[in-house]
């Protein structure tokens, strides 16, 4: 059973769907669940069973300026205003009458876990948080790119800059690929990541490409600074060998959290553990939701 979700922040409209258990009787608790860098909503429908078969609602809508939300540039990947925005979905959410405001958590992998707990460092209403595989250091993502290409890098950002100022489109690269000598950039080219976004065949809503001004606004973040800050219980999903979000960084992150909080460890890479233990993951971590919000 699902209700469609249109919430105004401002001048647009984040959509999306809330999905509620179906002997639900009273208010429920709700996570609000995203995906990683790119990801819409529409991506998540198909697993929603598994948080509402527990018990729990969840929330699943499309960042702005993504999939079927409004918000310009398109396809333009802004943690700390993602993270503002989930703030307004929390307050949407709190006044619905069949949500229980006390009981709202947030849940997320890759960029999607960073996002979440930037949110509860700012914010204390979160019940609850899960994070898994997240990047929490800007500047190791600048290690997804060759040594050698960083200083390019860096003067094509600011070149977009100045284009844009001028009235000229955002610079586009690509998420997810293989890097061709006269081709587009591209983000992620392991191959365990192409064999994940498999998963994102059909969906309509999703375009694997971003604006080169993400990397710019993906630098920039240190979610490890605000560790202290998180009050809610916190349960963090890391890759041993997580060298897309480097697990040491999370690993150092998850240290500096006072909040109670708990941590796994799977063997492998970022996108090895969602392609071989996607499943078992979210029904590890919905179960650890609805024991905690209880």
């Amino acid at each position: 059973m699902h209700h469609s979700l249109d919430i105004p922040v401002g001048e647009i409209t984040l959509r999306g769907r809330l999905y509620l258990p179906e002997d639900a009787a009273g208010p429920v608790p709700v996570v609000i669940a995203h995906e990683g860098i790119g990801s819409v909503a529409e991506i998540g429908f198909p697993y929603a069973h598994l948080f509402t078969d527990a018990g729990l609602g969840v929330a699943f809508y499309d960042h702005r300026g993504l999939g079927h939300s409004d918000g310009e540039p398109r396809q333009q990947i802004d943690p700390w205003q993602f993270a503002r925005d989930m703030r307004h979905v929390i307050t949407h959410l709190s006044l619905r009458d069949d949500v229980d405001p006390a009981r709202i958590a947030v849940w997320g992998f890759s960029l999607g876990g960073m996002v979440g707990m930037f949110a509860a460092a700012t914010d204390t209403r979160p019940a609850a948080v899960v994070s898994v595989v997240p990047p929490v250091s800007g500047w190791s993502a600048r290690k997804l790119f060759p040594p050698a290409e960083l200083a390019s890098l860096d003067a094509a950002i600011v070149a977009d800059r100045l284009g844009q100022s001028r009235g000229e489109p955002p610079v586009v690269l690509q998420t997810s690929g293989h890097r061709t000598p006269d081709g587009p950039a591209v983000m992620f080219t392991d191959p365990e990541g192409l064999e994940f976004i498999k998963r994102f065949d059909g969906v309509r809503s999703w375009r694997n490409e971003l604006t080169l001004s993400s990397l710019d606004h993906l630098f920039e973040m240190e979610v490890t600074a605000y560790a202290e800050r998180i009050t809610a219980p916190v349960l963090m999903v890391l890759a041993d060998g997580d060298t897309v979000a480097p697990v040491e960084d999370a690993r150092e992150m998850f240290k500096r959290i006072t909040a109670p909080k708990e941590l796994v460890e799977y063997p492998g890479q970022h996108y090895g553990i969602l392609v071989d233990h996607f499943e078992e993951i979210v029904s590890r971590t919905t179960s650890w939701l609805a024991k905690t919000l209880a």
